[in-house]
Order: C-alpha cells, then structure tokens, then sequence
C-alpha cells in the first residue's frame, strides 16, 4: 500500500509502500500508540504518534492544511473505505505539499478533554 510519509525532522514529504499493518505503522512513525487526526472530507487522515506531546524534547513540527494543532514527529497520510479500513489517500502528494508547513522545533502544550455523557 503507498501511503505518504511526511517528516518534519528532515522537512521531506514522499510516498512509501507498506503493508500498513499496525507494526509497520509503529515502526514508520517510531511509536507504540498511534492516533488519526486532520480527517478530510475525502476519508484522508494523518497517522501520528499518539504520545507525541508527551516526548522530552518534543519533536519538530508541522501544520497540515486547516487542521488547527500542529504536529509533532512523523505522520502518515492514508485513506479509508466505507468499513474504516485502511486505504491509499485519495489527496495526492503535491496536494500534501501545498497544506504542508514545517513548523520546526515549537513547544505544544497537551490537552485533554474531559467528555461527560
């Protein structure tokens, strides 16, 4: 599966083949607990490191398209079907390239929200 890797570390965005299992997704993003975040309307989303904020010093940074919280570390942009799998993104690399912006070694205070039901 080709899924596009973007690394603020060394500012490079480009496209990867991988089975996209869950250990190639850890191994990638060099993590142990993955998150998705900046869904798109299209089913695209980034794969990020979970605890990303949590790493002393945390790790350079980028802003992707709208989504309105940077993001720290390396992030996977994948696609996904009707039944939530995991799919090739729909947005094509130089469409990344356009909402990418490396933010570099910026601070991010975590957060976290209390939901009550």
């Amino acid at each position: 599966m080709r899924l596009v890797k973007i690394d603020p570390t060394t500012q490079t965005i480009e496209v990867i083949d991988t089975p996209a299992k869950l250990e190639d997704l850890y191994r990638i993003i060099d993590c142990r607990c993955i998150d998705f975040c900046a869904r798109q309307d299209n089913g695209d989303a980034l794969i990020v490191d979970d605890d990303a904020l949590y790493a002393d010093p945390q790790l350079p940074a980028f802003s992707f398209g709208s989504y309105g919280q940077p993001i720290h570390g390396i992030a996977l942009l994948a696609g996904s079907d009707e039944e939530g799998e995991t799919i090739e993104p729909q947005t094509t690399l130089e469409q990344v390239r356009d909402q990418v912006r490396w933010l570099g070694n910026i601070h991010t205070q975590p957060f976290f929200a209390i939901l009550s039901f």
